[in-house]
């Protein structure tokens, strides 16, 4: 396989593998997003765990009972959406960064491939530093 060869499946494998980040970025985003849309809804919704609020109308045993476990289930609930809601949002939002880390990374190494392109165009006299520049870019990508 020539030099040609080997930049072209370079190109090919460094295309194919940031779009794969691409598609998981955006993935990953969505959800985040519609984390966070749930969260603001289920804030809206725990509220109305204690109500009606039974005050005089409802008194004894079973009241303070039903007070009670409607207590616990909105502490519950509370506890649900803001503590395991945040740190779904913020699990996600590293994988985020990392992967726009690697998305650099291969941005990075297309630009090293692209200077291994203009070596080949110049001919016999690279040909020494171009082979050590695909050689290179072979252990970076592959």
């Amino acid at each position: 396989m020539g030099f040609s060869d080997d930049l072209s499946a370079i190109y090919s494998s460094l295309s194919s593998r940031t779009a794969a980040i691409d598609e998981k970025i955006s993935r990953l985003q969505r959800a985040k997003g519609e984390i966070n849309q749930e969260q603001n809804t289920s804030m809206q919704e725990i509220r109305k765990i204690l109500e009606p609020e039974l005050g005089s109308l409802w008194m004894g045993n079973r009241a303070n009972a039903f007070d009670q476990s409607r207590e616990e289930a909105y502490k519950i609930m509370q506890e649900i959406v803001n503590d395991d809601y945040e740190d779904y949002q913020q699990k996600i939002g590293v994988v985020i960064g990392l992967l726009k880390v690697e998305r650099e990374s291969l941005s990075v190494i297309g630009g090293l491939a692209n200077e291994a392109s203009q070596l080949l165009d110049k001919g016999e006299d690279a040909l020494e530093e171009l082979g050590s520049r695909i050689d290179d870019l072979k252990r970076r990508i592959f």
